[in-house]
C-alpha cells in the first residue's frame, strides 16, 4: 500500500467516511499480469512518481544475483552524483 501512495501521489485513508478528492491519486492504467507462477499488478501512467519497482528474471540464481548488484553499484553511483 506505500508503495502504491508514493507512485500515484494518494493519501492512505482507514475508512471510506473520511476519503475526500485530495486523498486520490492518479494513474493512467492498472492491470494484473501472471509471470511464472506468481502474479504482478502494474500501475502505468502515473503523474508524478516517488517509487518503482524492478523486476528481474533470469534463468538462475547466480544471474539474478547479479543483475541486482549491477542495478544496486548504479543506483548508488548516481546518488553520489547527485
Amino acid at each position: 500500500m506505500e508503495r502504491i501512495i508514493l507512485a500515484c501521489g494518494g493519501k492512505a485513508v482507514n475508512h471510506t467516511d473520511d476519503l475526500c478528492a485530495e486523498d486520490l491519486g492518479w494513474c493512467g492504467e492498472v492491470y494484473e499480469q501472471e509471470l511464472g507462477e506468481e502474479k504482478y499488478t502494474f500501475l502505468e501512467g502515473v503523474k508524478n512518481p516517488k517509487s518503482c519497482t524492478l523486476l528481474i528474471k533470469g534463468p538462475n540464481e547466480h544471474t539474478i544475483a547479479m543483475i541486482k548488484d549491477a542495478i544496486r553499484d548504479g543506483l548508488r553511483s548516481i546518488k553520489n552524483t547527485l
